[in-house]
């Protein structure tokens, strides 16, 4: 994208919108996960903004700075939470979220945004260029530069030696660049994928976005490849209403296009992986991973073991929400008691209930309404990925939603 002449900002919105771009590869270091490099910089400028908004030094205003349905669940869930514990302190995990909001959302202006864009964009085509390089090493040594820094603290649950960690990366017929997963590479590639394909002053932008979803596609992550679909989608038909013939043209070869690709690309080695994680989604898989489940089923099943107010109103008691997991029909898919991985659709619901949900929807209608159509192609992106993923305000839920809400009054960036 060729950036239009940056707002000035000062050296602290600088960092802060670095970090909002390097959040979700700087959460993989750290003490331990919930003190990571990500998290521990939101807090202590978090606390630095909201210092300088109490003494009127920096302005933050709900509906301008921050859509005012954040505001709304964010209260919401603190009540949610004090009702269901017994009156017990707001857990820091909900402080961060709030904390992250209002920093985020704050120092994003819509005259900063174009510099989050170019942050970001310079960041996600690093990482592409990377990625190839380890796809290069891979298939011509069998050995996969690894993307994570060794001289750094691993801050993963799941990681209990760092050394294997990184031979595992280096040995996997997966890459993923600088993020500890394949499936975070192509999450963050999603915005990026919008951008270039509604960035008509790019005269780049078809081969840009072909290399995107090549990336994508290599990464072999299905929640990445659906989220794509999505943005496809809005993209299909922005050019399906517009009135140029060469647009409703070039939708007609695209759509030939994928039919003749989609058989080829399920022919291949990525293809034949994607296909046999099918089972992975069966009521009946009985063996390797059930990460397809998980995403999709097992959380509306602890939903159902909610009483009637429990699911109106949600529950934000981890030891109620741990012996309903006990009670739910699919009990056996959880691992053990940290074991609680829900995506975000479910996560609202368990947590929030029916009135958090319809918070959320209000949210994204807000988002949606009167946005242009790069704005909403990353907002639907954010939705598919709301019913795989576990981006339940996490770091990568604010940077798809600022993209998605700045976009309405920034169309001038990519002339969409």
């Amino acid at each position: 994208m060729k950036s239009s002449v940056l707002s000035p900002a000062s050296f602290f919105d600088k960092v802060v919108i670095w970090l909002l771009v390097l959040s979700q590869i700087l959460k993989t270091y750290g003490t331990v996960s919930y003190w990571n490099f990500a998290s521990i910089p939101t807090y202590i400028l978090g606390l630095v903004f909201l210092f300088l908004v109490i003494s009127k030094k920096r302005t933050f205003r709900l509906g301008t700075s921050m859509p005012k349905e954040c505001f709304i669940f964010f209260a919401y869930w603190a009540i949610v939470h004090i009702l269901t514990n017994q009156g017990s302190v707001i857990p820091y995990n909900t402080i961060e979220a709030a904390l992250m909001f209002v920093l985020f959302w704050g120092v994003v202006t819509y005259e900063q945004f174009p510099r989050l864009v170019k942050y970001y964009t310079w960041t996600a085509w690093v990482c592409i260029a990377f990625f190839a390089v380890q796809e290069i090493t891979f298939r011509t040594s069998g050995i996969r530069i690894s993307g994570i820094f060794s001289f750094l603290p691993i801050a993963l649950n799941e990681v209990s030696d760092a050394s294997s960690f990184i031979v595992n990366k280096m040995t996997s017929d997966r890459g993923a660049a600088f993020f500890s997963e394949p499936a975070y590479l192509s999450q963050y590639l999603m915005p990026l994928l919008a951008i270039s394909l509604f960035n008509k002053k790019d005269k780049k932008y078809i081969l840009k976005s072909v290399i995107i979803v090549i990336t994508i596609f290599l990464t072999a992550s299905g929640t990445g490849i659906i989220a794509i679909g999505a943005v496809l989608a809005v993209y299909m038909l922005h050019l399906m209403t517009s009135k140029s013939i060469v647009s409703k043209l070039f939708v007609m070869f695209l759509f030939i296009g994928t039919f003749i690709f989609v058989p080829y690309f399920l022919n291949t080695e990525i293809g034949e992986k994607m296909l046999s994680r099918q089972s992975e989604l069966s009521f009946e898989y009985d063996s390797g991973s059930r990460s397809g489940f998980m995403r999709l089923y097992r959380g509306l099943y602890v939903y159902d073991d909610y009483s009637v107010s429990e699911k109106i109103f949600g529950n934000d008691n981890n030891a109620a929400n741990k012996e309903h997991i006990s009670h739910s029909v699919f009990a056996f898919t959880f691992a053990d008691d940290n074991d609680t991985f829900f995506n975000g659709v479910q996560y609202t619901l368990l947590r929030t209930g029916l009135i958090g949900l319809l918070i959320m929807i209000m949210l994204h209608v807000r988002i949606f309404k009167q946005n242009n159509s790069c704005g909403r192609a990353i907002l639907m992106g954010f939705v598919t990925l709301m019913f795989m993923e576990a981006v339940f305000f996490g770091n990568n839920m604010i940077l798809y939603l600022i993209f998605a809400e700045r976009f309405k009054n920034n169309a001038q960036l990519l002339e969409v």
